[in-house]
């Protein structure tokens, strides 16, 4: 359970939140399990804070701060993350359905098995992150930069990826079904048994790619790059 004086203080207001905590940065945050629900909670310094379970479904976190943050199984869904700082931050588990990633930092980060459908990352740059198992399905992943992220058993089935960069991105085992990849570069990706059934790859680059029992029945393959 959250601590009480610990929300006390947040429920003061970000101003006060903020100010409290620049003179108790030694105190570890704990938010556990804590209700935030629709929260205005924008530029709030949320750093080290162990958030994991916590509820901040639909709150406003536009320019929080959530470096080296713990939101292991939180409840983001619906949720304005627009501009937020992200680094070291872990989001294993956590619940993202429909939240505002546009044009985030989410590089290195671990988001394996985390619920992301109908999330816009448009924009959103997430080199090197760990979405091992995570559902991205109907997301908006438009121009967005997965480079050398591992996505393996990943559920994108129905995306937006047009225009993205998978560039030497693990996409072993990964459902693509229906995605819209026109454009995207996944070259160098690792796509053995990749399920690509009826989805867009129009003009899409494939050179260098490991196709190996890959999926390609439906799938739109005009002017490919391979």
């Amino acid at each position: 359970m959250a601590n009480k004086e610990h929300l006390m203080q947040l429920q003061k207001g970000v101003s006060s939140w903020n100010f409290w905590r620049s003179q108790e940065y030694r105190t570890q945050i704990d938010l556990i399990e804590a209700n935030l629900a629709y929260s205005e909670v924008s530029k709030a310094d949320f750093s080290g804070a162990d958030l994991s379970l916590a509820n901040l479904g639909g709150a406003n976190l536009i320019g929080a701060n959530l470096r080296e943050a713990n939101l292991t199984l939180a409840n983001l869904s619906g949720a304005n993350l627009s501009l937020a700082t992200f680094q070291d931050v872990t989001l294993c588990m956590t619940n993202l359905s429909g939240t505002n990633l546009s044009l985030a930092n989410l590089s290195a980060v671990n988001l394996s098995l985390a619920n992301l459908s109908g999330a816009n990352l448009s924009g959103a740059v997430l080199r090197n992150a760990n979405l091992m198992g995570v559902n991205l399905s109907g997301a908006d992943l438009t121009n967005a930069d997965l480079s050398d992220a591992n996505l393996s058993g990943a559920n994108l089935n129905g995306a937006n990826l047009s225009n993205a960069s998978l560039c030497e991105t693990e996409l072993s085992g990964a459902i693509l079904s229906g995605a819209n990849l026109t454009k995207a570069n996944l070259s160098g990706s690792v796509l053995r048994k990749t399920d690509f059934n009826g989805s867009r790859l129009k003009e899409a680059d494939l050179r260098h790619t490991d196709l190996h029992a890959a999926k390609l029945d439906g799938a739109l393959l005009e002017n490919v790059k391979r």
